[in-house]
């Protein structure tokens, strides 16, 4: 068995879809499953989103129930631009496993997601002068290495992959192309944590089922009647694609100000929105429920706050409507839903578009597909 564990709930979904690619059987729930079968098993987590003391000990407590299973190998997945409690939840792994190092490659060259002389670029700019900048927990105001990771008094090495590595601490890979992530998959043994993102963990496969072809990926998505697409991400081209839907009559039904602004939205604020929601989804077989930026502005309403609120929409909808297919864009949006949906196992059936997987739930009659906010929808899917 191959074991992963991400930071968040997209990224999770991401690599488990990634995993459909080998025709492997993969699983990925929210607890560690000592009975599962699943060739690929994975721990999504919302680590990113809690304080660091939080994030660390969620990764300790999964990582030991992980090492019961004795895995071929735990792949640490972060974030791929370095968000969130990196080091600190790398260290706390590396003290359970006994390894001395760790190399972590965020870069995902496919992706236009590079590291080079030190520096993470998106499409060839700093990575700092992309929407990251406006990142509403995690900031991006470097595109430095050492400082996206707030490295200070940390044993962190920016290294490329045909230079000699030290024997302890935690090296970050620079990547420019795909070819250095292969070339990175093959000097990595069972004395290192291994960590990064979704192209280290495809060339990692290669490496560990070589031979095994990777099957083509079947782009039809084969939805049911009813969807209900739920943005929780700033990334600005979603909010300017849901804008245009709007603005041509399509049914968006963005977050309305008395609940934005409440500290305890009542459950009339909640029943009538959702209402509204499920009006759409009938007349139309779909809906977007999102939140509009004007409306937060100066509220002093924090992300958290929104994430939980819209993820009681998305309840009250799934409670009153014949929903059939959620599609949410954001990790802690996702996993704000779920929690309060009572959703644990997600069984992956399709890979739609790199980081796009939809999943059958333990709800037999609800299927979710997830995407990171600054990822790519495949075509089709936003057909309004």
């Amino acid at each position: 068995m191959i074991a992963v564990i991400a930071d968040d709930f997209t990224g999770a979904a991401e690599l488990a879809g990634i995993g459909l690619r080998y025709n492997l059987t993969v699983e990925l729930g929210t607890e560690v499953n000592t009975a599962t079968n699943a060739d690929l098993f994975v721990i999504a987590t919302d680590a990113r989103s809690l304080p660091e003391v939080e994030a660390v000990a969620v990764m300790q407590k999964h990582t030991r129930e992980l090492l019961a299973l004795q895995p071929a190998m735990i792949f640490k997945k972060t974030d791929s631009v370095l968000r969130g409690h990196v080091l600190a939840e790398i260290q706390a792994q590396l003290s359970l496993t006994g390894f001395k190092k760790a190399v972590l490659v965020a870069a995902n060259p496919a992706l236009g997601r590079t590291i080079e002389n030190g520096r993470y670029y998106l499409h060839g700019k700093p990575v700092h002068e992309s929407s990251f900048a406006h990142d509403p927990d995690f900031a991006i105001n470097s595109s430095v290495i050492l400082d996206m990771l707030r490295s200070k008094g940390n044993s962190v090495y920016v290294k490329r992959f045909n230079e000699a590595l030290p024997d302890s601490g935690i090296i970050v890979g620079e990547a420019a192309q795909t070819a250095d992530l292969q070339a990175w998959a093959t000097r990595m043994d069972n004395t290192t944590l291994i960590a990064g993102a979704a192209g280290f963990f495809t060339a990692m496969l290669d490496k560990l089922l070589a031979g095994k072809r990777p099957a083509e990926s079947d782009m039809a998505t084969g939805r049911l009647p009813f969807s209900l697409f739920v943005c929780g991400t700033t990334f600005s081209q979603s909010r300017n694609t849901i804008k245009q839907i709007k603005t041509a009559g399509g049914p968006v039904c963005y977050m309305p100000d008395e609940i934005i602004r409440s500290v305890h939205s009542g459950t009339y604020s909640y029943v009538k929105w959702a209402n509204e929601v499920v009006a759409l989804v009938k007349k139309h077989g779909k809906a977007i429920v999102a939140i509009h930026e004007d409306s937060t502005r100066e509220t002093g309403v924090g992300a958290g706050q929104l994430k939980e609120k819209m993820a009681g929409l998305v309840n009250e909808v799934l409670q009153r409507s014949m929903v059939q297919e959620l599609i949410v864009e954001g990790g802690a949006t996702a996993w704000a839903l779920i929690n309060q949906s009572k959703l644990t196992r997600f069984y992956p059936v399709e890979e739609m578009a790199p980081g796009v997987v939809r999943m059958q739930t333990n709800d037999p009659n609800l299927f979710i597909t997830v995407k990171p906010g600054s990822y790519q929808w495949p075509d089709g899917l936003w057909s309004f």
